[in-house]
């Protein structure tokens, strides 16, 4: 989730200074995803048709915004239940993400714009996404680079502390170029465009 646009700022990928901000209504960190122009979509050009629709490669420029550093969490979305009564989760949640720390799952699209109307931000748009999601690296598939090992990410439920049935508290793993958390793997992610 990201804050209303913001002007535009010349900040480097290793720029420990990177401005960062505490978000009030929901106490979620964000940090600023600097300008930029990327090539956007996957230029591994493999045969898997899991790719395929990543193609072809072409280039986006955008402006500077603001995104979540974690995925929302239980414990800010019990929040927004509480305080607009919106349509409760689904049981089943627990059993995914057990604890305040984990990412909220069960969600629809209509539920992540209504958190995000709430809240006062917006969902990225899918450029936007897989941009920060990179992390200011160039033409890799992965927000660490071009390979993904289960020491990187929580992904088809398991990982190197072995197979779990759920998610992980929302910072668990390493933090990408920008120092946003869990950008592979963990949750699906809502984008406010239709994915293409």
């Amino acid at each position: 989730i990201e804050a209303p646009p913001t002007k535009e700022k010349d900040m480097a990928v290793d720029d420990e200074t990177r401005e960062r901000i505490t978000w009030e209504k929901d106490g979620s960190e964000m940090v600023l995803i600097p300008a930029g122009m990327f090539e956007m979509g996957d230029a591994m050009n493999e045969l898997e048709n899991r790719m395929k629709d990543a193609q072809p490669v072409h280039r986006v420029e955008l402006d500077a915004f603001y995104m979540d550093v974690y995925e929302v969490t239980v414990g800010q979305y019990k929040k927004f239940l509480t305080e607009t009564g919106h349509s409760a989760l689904p049981d089943e949640v627990t059993k995914f993400s057990p604890t305040d720390s984990h990412p909220v799952v069960g969600v629809s699209w209509y539920d992540a714009e209504a958190y995000c109307r709430w809240v006062g931000k917006r969902l990225p748009t899918e450029a936007e996404w897989e941009y920060a999601a990179r992390g200011g690296l160039v033409g890799n598939r992965y927000p660490l680079g071009n390979q993904i090992t289960h020491k990187d990410a929580n992904y088809s439920g398991a990982t190197t502390q072995g197979k779990i049935n759920g998610t992980l508290p929302v910072h668990t793993f390493q933090a990408n170029g920008y120092g946003l958390f869990n950008m592979a793997g963990n949750v699906w992610e809502w984008c406010s465009d239709w994915y293409d």
